[in-house]
This record gives structure tokens, sequence and C-alpha cells, in this order.
């Protein structure tokens, strides 16, 4: 601990009393070593990125401070840097969670040092991570005397898994408590992890292996727009679905097809991703399937991305609106 000439008092979240979900024990990761040594150099660098992660405690300090280095540069030209590079922080727990502030660092930089003012009286804390780059290093300020605790565990503590593309690790969100992965692990106060790989994402064996070996409520299958072809997701989807399934054959699973903002998804490929699920329900697993031709919702479906492709916030309310649905019966049964 050291206190700072701003009266505030910083600690290391990893050091402290603070608990971390949706990252790798003691790295700022979403995968272990393990399995970065086999990944390409594209896919090691975003398992780099702390899309998911969050970290969480319980304080009576009125005012708090984030001090940040990441990475990389906040200079995504489609994503704000309060989403690929910045902090969310709420407090509460459950669905009476409340925002309270996000910060970033400026255009072009990698350093955050701020404060802000946080509600009277001993509550959690949850800070959300960048979702678009790592972390170098991090420290929370509170005010002196101000102890850190442990926070209450979420309702489910056993988190959904989330697997897929840029969409699925957060591009574009304006926030990084705004993906739909988030919002929707937000609903349900559950722990999740995103392993969202931007671009990267295609199905690979080893990355089926990893996630069958997790301890988890629910996985989301969401990589279809990486494919670069229908015959790659072919020859992909449904053998990723029997990896896991071989070590987990009671897991639900949740299928989704990419997104679509003119109902024209490629129905070729929509129709692989329906044979995966066909063949879960054949033969006795627990199936869900989610269009992605219907994710933007019926009306204004034009205003639900920043380039057509990736979501804004509108975009990803939707789409967790829409996976809302499958995971009440897996998590309110």
């Amino acid at each position: 601990m050291q206190k700072t000439k701003d009266g505030y008092v910083f600690f290391d979240p990893m050091k402290s009393a603070a608990k971390f979900y949706g990252l790798i024990p003691g790295e700022y990761a979403r995968v272990p070593a393990s399995v970065r040594e086999v990944m390409s150099e594209g896919l090691r660098g975003l398992a780099a990125h702390t899309s998911g992660g969050r970290i969480r405690f319980v304080t009576a300090s009125e005012k708090m401070a984030v001090r940040m280095i990441t990475t990389g540069k906040a200079d995504m030209s489609i994503m704000p840097s309060s989403g690929s590079s910045g902090v969310d922080v709420f407090e509460g727990t459950g669905k009476e969670m409340k925002y309270i502030v996000s910060r970033q660092p400026g255009s072009g930089k990698k350093k955050l040092d701020n404060n802000f003012e946080m509600p009277k009286g001993e509550k959690t804390i949850t800070v959300y991570l960048p979702l678009y780059n790592g972390i170098r290093s991090l420290e929370f300020g509170l005010e002196p005397g101000a102890a850190v605790t442990a926070p209450p565990p979420y309702t489910h503590e056993k988190p959904i898994v989330f697997y897929g593309s840029s969409i699925t690790q957060g591009g574009c969100a304006a926030r990084t408590a705004n993906s739909y992965c988030a919002m929707a692990a937000r609903y349900f106060d559950s722990d999740f992890i995103n392993l969202g790989f931007s671009g990267s994402a295609r199905g690979e064996t080893f990355m089926a292996e990893y996630i069958a070996g997790l301890d988890m409520s629910c996985f989301v299958l969401d990589y279809d727009h990486n494919a670069p072809d229908a015959d790659h997701l072919r020859k992909t989807h449904l053998p990723f679905v029997q990896t896991v399934l071989a070590k987990q054959p009671k897991l639900p699973v949740i299928m989704l097809t990419k997104p679509d903002t003119n109902f024209t998804t490629d129905l070729e490929r929509r129709d692989i991703i329906l044979e995966s699920y066909r063949w879960m329900l054949a033969n006795g697993y627990e199936a869900y399937f989610v269009d992605g031709g219907g994710l933007f919702g019926a009306g204004g479906r034009d205003y639900c991305t920043v380039d057509g492709c990736h979501p804004n916030d509108l975009g990803f309310y939707r789409m967790a609106e829409a996976v809302i649905e499958p995971l009440k019966k897996v998590l309110e049964r």
C-alpha cells in the first residue's frame, strides 16, 4: 500500500481480497499459458485482451481512483476507447447492480489515472476490464482507512462460457460492460467467460479441447462470422460440438448464427449450424438454436451496428435479449 498526494491509498487487486472473474488466476489473460503456446500469433495477442474480465470487492470508501497502463494504445477507428481500453464501475449485486462511471485512457494513449465519487456506505464494487486491450499494470485507490474485503458470490458462480468472433469479444461496444455476453450474464447475476477472438476464432480443435475442460453452466457457440467460408464451417462446427460434449454430455449448448442487419443471413451457413443443432437433439443432448437473422429485432435494425456488421450498444442489447431467452431455460429451472 502507498498513499498518494491526492489522499488515496492504492493497492494491487491481485494482492488483495478482491476476486477476479473471467481471467486466468494471477494473470491478465483469458486462457492459460499451455493454450497460448499452441495459438497463432494473432490469437495469442487477443488472448491477452481482458474482455469479460471483472474485479469485485467490498468497500465503504466513498471515493475511488484507477491507475492503469494498457498494453496497446487506445486508438481503434470504429470503437470508443471507453469500450476498447477503459473500465466500467458498478456497485451492488444481482439485478440491483447500478452503474457508477466509466474511465479510459485518452485517445492514442495507454495510461489511465483518474478518480471519482462512489455511493456512501459498504457496497460491492464490480470493475469491468477492457474489451480490446491488455493490461500491463493496474491499481485501485481508496480513502485512507477503507477496507477491501471479499465480495459475495454470484447467484450463478458456475460461468456461462461464450466462444466466438469479434462480436463475441465485444466489438464495438461503447462501454466494457456492454458486450452481449456481459449484459446477458448480468441479467442472471452469473459469472461468465468471454472467449471471443476478433477474426481469429475458427473452431480449432485445441480450443474445443480446452473449453471441454471448463466447469460451466452453459456453452454459447458463436464463431460463424470467423469461419472463412461455408466449407470451413461445415468441417469444424459439429466436430467442435462433439469434442465438448464428449467430456460434458449433460452440458446445455446454445448455437448462434451470425447477426444480420437485413434478414439475409447466409442460408447455407445457417443450415450447417442447424445440422449441428439437430444432431444434438437427435442424440439426446440439450441444444438451443438462435437465428442470427433475427438478433437485431424487427425494427430499427440499421441502428444496431457501427459499420453494418459490428453491433453498437443497441445491437448488443438486442443480442442479449435473444440469448437470455434460452438461458432462462438453463439457469432458472
